[in-house]
Parts: C-alpha cells; structure tokens; sequence
C-alpha cells in the first residue's frame, strides 16, 4: 500500500484566495465555510492533513466542517496559525484582520526614523481634520457580516461601492475589518490601481467618521450602530442600506422615519432610501445588484448636489 502524499498549501493558486466566496468567509472570520470549500477544491488534502498544518486535532477540524463547533472565530493566535498552515496571502490575512505577513518588527528602523514617520503621520491627520488636503470628496463605510444581516445584499453592496470609489476617486475611511476593508481589497482584485499595496485602517469608532462627510452603513452590529449614533450626533450625512439588514436596517428606521435627517435630506433622497430599506427573499440576484446600485446612484445624486455639479 503506497502512502498518500501530504499535501501542499504552498501549491494553492491566487485564484483560490480570490473567489467571492472564500473572501466572504475570510472577512467573517468563518473557519467552517473557509475549510469546506478547501477541502471541495483540494480534493488532495484531507481533513487530517488540514488538521496537522493549520496545528489542530483533527477532532476540531471535522466539528467545525460538520456544524457541532461554531465557525466563526475570534482567537487571534487560532486565525494566525490558520493563515501560517494554508500559506494564505495578505490579502487573506488582512481580510481575517490579521497583519501581512511581512509587516515584521525586523522591519522598523531606529528611534529617528520611528520619530519622522511619526511626524508624517500627525501631520497627514492634522490636514484632514483641518478641511486643507480636503481636494477630494470622503466618505466612510461601516458595517459588517453581523448576526441578522444579509451577505447576498452585501455582497453585491461591496461591488457597487468599490465602482463608486473608483469612478468618483473617493477618499475612504474604514476600520481594521467589515465593509470597508471588503470594498478596498474588492478594488485592489478586480480594479488593481497602480500604486495600491496596502490598506490603512482607522481604530476608534468616533476617528473612522470624524473627518468623513457621508457615513454609508450596510449590515453591522452594535459596533456600527454605535459609530451611526455618533455620526448623527454630530450632523453627519448618513446613509444605511437597510436592505443589508442589521444596523443598517435599525440606522434606517431610527434616523429617516423621524425629524433627525431632515435637515439635509429631500423628498427623492428619502424616496430612493425607502426603496432600498427592503427587499423580498425570493429576490433573484440581479434584483439584489440593481437594489445597490440605484442605492450608490442616490450617493452619487447627494455627492454632485452638494458639489453644485449637474445630477
């Protein structure tokens, strides 16, 4: 009897890595999703051979497969050593929320240039605060794959925001994971913008919102809820997919049925939120796509009001 060969994640092609689904389960941290479609892509490796190089009992890697574990992870030092086993690439890891791989301490310099990139970055942060890098319009995104949110609609919301992004060359603010980073890293595949390499995340939900001048809110949990109360609080332009469900439903119901969004908002504006609050389950998936687009069309109506251009 001849010994089946170990098998090889170092062999595994970009493409893989790519797939909507599999960056859909990268950005909700699901393991279980993550190592189905592995397995049924890698007929060559086996649950065993998973468990051994992602350093697990292989216990751990068939309850999860089977749904008797839950799938979502937090643990950081479990998604490292599952980034580390399947040699995934940053892009992977940095949808996980884990740091590329070769953002290692080696790699900072001395005390003077810690100081210089230091000052750099105060002063980048000082512009934007004080309205003089304010050459392009910025928005940020919030939300992410909660609990009682929808990843068909917010699936198809990552593709019209990152066309949105691209055609207007919006600046975007967005934390360390969700819908942000997915748009970004959705742009860096399929748009591949000379000069993009890396994403810079915002930690603390008042700075992600602090210098944005639209607050666009799809799916999400009590974290994005509480950066909406925060935008609102301070007279911010928000603007939630309720279709998305989560926050973005409850941030639609709570601010555009009642007098708080009244002062920037119009009739059309109100018309074109309500048409995208909803959406039937039997919806086929070009209904989902034309759901957000006409809700980024509204974004692009509000951003060309407010800059006096022509709708």
């Amino acid at each position: 009897m001849t010994r089946r060969r170990l098998f090889d994640p170092g062999t595994v092609p970009a493409s893989f890595w790519r797939r909507s689904d599999v960056q859909v389960a990268l950005a909700r941290r699901d393991v279980a999703e993550l190592f189905r479609r592995y397995l049924a892509e890698f007929t060559d490796c086996t649950q065993t051979q998973l468990a051994l190089v992602t350093e697990h009992d292989r216990s751990d890697v068939s309850n999860w497969i089977r749904g008797t574990r839950h799938g979502q992870v937090s643990d950081i030092n479990v998604l490292t050593r599952i980034a580390e086993g399947l040699c995934m690439p940053d892009e992977g890891r940095i949808l996980m929320g884990l740091a590329p791989a070769d953002a290692l301490v080696s790699s900072v310099r001395d005390e003077r240039e810690l100081t210089r990139n230091s000052d750099a970055v105060t002063e980048q942060v000082r512009r934007r605060v004080d309205g003089s890098d304010s050459g392009s319009t910025r928005i940020a995104i919030c939300g992410s794959r909660a609990p009682g949110t929808s990843s068909t609609v917010i699936d198809a919301a990552v593709r019209s925001l990152a066309r949105l992004v691209m055609i207007r060359r919006l600046l975007v603010n967005h934390g360390p994971i969700g819908i942000g980073i997915e748009v970004i890293t959705h742009i860096a595949d399929h748009y591949q913008p000379p000069g993009l390499r890396g994403a810079v995340a915002i930690f603390g939900r008042r700075n992600v919102i602090l210098d944005a001048e639209y607050v666009v809110v799809v799916g999400g949990g009590s974290g994005t809820q509480a950066e909406a109360d925060i935008a609102l609080s301070m007279g911010k332009k928000v603007l939630p997919l309720g279709a998305s469900g989560g926050s973005a439903k409850a941030v639609y119901h709570q601010a555009f049925r009642s007098l708080r969004a009244a002062a920037w908002t119009h009739g059309e504006m109100r018309d074109s939120l309500a048409r995208c609050a909803e959406i039937g389950d039997g919806a086929t998936p070009d209904a989902v796509q034309q759901l957000t687009d006409d809700f980024v069309y509204s974004i692009e109506k509000l951003i060309d009001a407010d800059e006096g251009e022509p709708a």
